[in-house]
């Protein structure tokens, strides 16, 4: 039997090629094909090496591709899958999240909820970025993305509020008051409750929708209470039963004349 060796200029040719091929994004199909070959347990570590393979520029697109994959293969297992790819690939954890969330056509607040929460734990350093994405995909829910990924990164409050704002500019008085009634030490969850409830006032004070002031920015926050007046100078007297009389009906002042 001969033998045949591999020349330098064989081993090269043959390393470029894999390197073009581990260059182009994973496509979903090839995704879906990988996946199906592993127990359901093992999904999430499939879907982590077969990101490892793609370069740089090709891991977001990989990353959403392999997600759309495990939703097709165990929608169960995509939660898990979600996380893997965010922590493999954490500048594609804000795409993979909006992702997740188009995975389903109605999704539940739960689902948000378990979604910002797993890509925020991946990927805390992307945060601020996560939210602003998930938002701007599903305004109805800021509350619930922010409350998640602050509780996910506790470090990140200050770039959560600030990322929610930019997603949703019509927030951010309510935000601000929300931050001067309640303090500097409020914490999230507090904050956005208390926003959603002045943001509920204020729609219904103009006959509008809450998702449109969050939007738009036109409609101002409610106001509490009347304005502060300063009482007049002199000693203040308590009122008390024995202070004040109680004015029959026909007798007292009439206001109506001078």
């Amino acid at each position: 039997m001969r033998h045949i060796s591999h020349s330098p200029l064989v081993v090269l040719a043959a390393v470029v090629t894999g390197s073009t091929l581990a260059a182009a994004p994973i496509e979903t199909s090839a995704a879906r094909a990988s996946l199906r070959q592993v127990p359901v347990a093992e999904m999430p570590a499939q879907a982590a090496r077969l990101l490892s393979t793609v370069s740089q520029e090709d891991q977001i697109p990989s990353a959403v591709n392999i997600v759309a994959a495990a939703h097709m293969v165990r929608p169960a297992a995509t939660l898990a899958v979600v996380g893997a790819v965010a922590r493999q690939a954490p500048s594609a954890a804000p795409a993979v999240a909006v992702k997740a969330l188009a995975l389903q056509r109605n999704p539940k607040s739960e689902w948000v909820d378990q979604v910002a929460a797993a890509v925020a734990a991946a990927a805390p350093a992307q945060a601020a970025a996560i939210v602003e994405a998930m938002v701007k995909a599903a305004p109805q829910y800021y509350a619930t993305v922010a409350t998640a990924v602050a509780a996910a990164v506790p470090q990140a409050k200050e770039q959560v509020l600030m990322a929610l704002t930019r997603a949703l500019p019509g927030l951010r008085p309510f935000v601000d008051q929300a931050r001067s009634r309640l303090g500097p030490e409020a914490s999230v969850a507090a904050l956005l409750q208390h926003v959603n409830t002045m943001v509920i006032a204020a729609a219904q004070a103009s006959k509008t929708k809450p998702e449109l002031v969050v939007a738009g920015g036109s409609v101002p926050p409610p106001t509490y209470g009347p304005p502060f007046t300063p009482l007049p100078p002199g000693e203040v007297t308590e009122i008390t039963r024995t202070t004040t009389r109680v004015a029959r009906p026909g007798q007292g002042r009439d206001y109506s004349t001078p």
